[in-house]
């Protein structure tokens, strides 16, 4: 029997492990071991977690959403990574969000129990010099129909050329077509690396 390749998924600002996506991607993806925790908006925190988990773990593909595809983005591990939406310069991005400066809940439980958090404009400082690390199998998956970050197609196409996937089944939010097997865009994607 073959081992099952495992993949990390990290969740976007405000979420969780506990997120639908996480939950939907677990409860389906038969052939793949999903991996999931809990990451804050402070960015060098978060990689360095990403990152040692990933030497701790084996882990075999990195995958995020918005948020955590900018963490995936910036992790320094070569494996395949695959960006959904990433938050390509979240010192912006997030800084027109009306929650910033408010003490706001998270989207879904997290695992330490924490549900609320406040992020501020000085929080959204510590993204500044955080770099980017694409590698070959660096994949990145977007939509003109985002909704929060606008239409990033272009820059996503200049950072990592033809392995940039359009999809035409999300807006910012992952829908259950776009992790759908075997016709999900993500899946797609996934099924380059399995």
């Amino acid at each position: 029997m073959m081992n099952k390749k495992k993949l990390l998924y990290i969740h976007g600002f405000r979420s969780s492990a506990q997120s639908s996506t996480i939950r939907n991607i677990k409860a389906n993806y038969h052939d793949v071991e999903v991996h999931a925790f809990d990451v804050t908006h402070h960015p060098v925190e978060s990689i360095k977690k990403i990152e040692d988990y990933i030497a701790e773990h084996g882990i075999d593909i990195l995958a995020g959403t918005s948020l955590g595809g900018y963490y995936a983005l910036c992790a320094k591990v070569d494996i395949p990574k695959i960006a959904v939406n990433p938050a390509l310069n979240p010192e912006n991005s997030l800084s027109f969000l009306p929650e910033i400066g408010e003490v706001v809940e998270y989207y879904n439980p997290r695992e330490d129990g924490v549900q609320t958090f406040k992020c501020t404009l000085a929080d959204l400082d510590e993204f500044r010099g955080v770099e980017k690390y694409i590698t070959p199998v660096t994949h990145i998956i977007g939509s003109d129909k985002d909704e929060l970050l606008g239409d990033l197609r272009e820059q996503y196409k200049a950072l990592v050329g033809n392995r940039f996937h359009e999809s035409s089944q999300l807006g910012h939010r992952i829908t259950p077509e776009f992790i759908a097997i075997p016709t999900g865009d993500f899946y797609k994607v996934l099924a380059l690396f399995l």
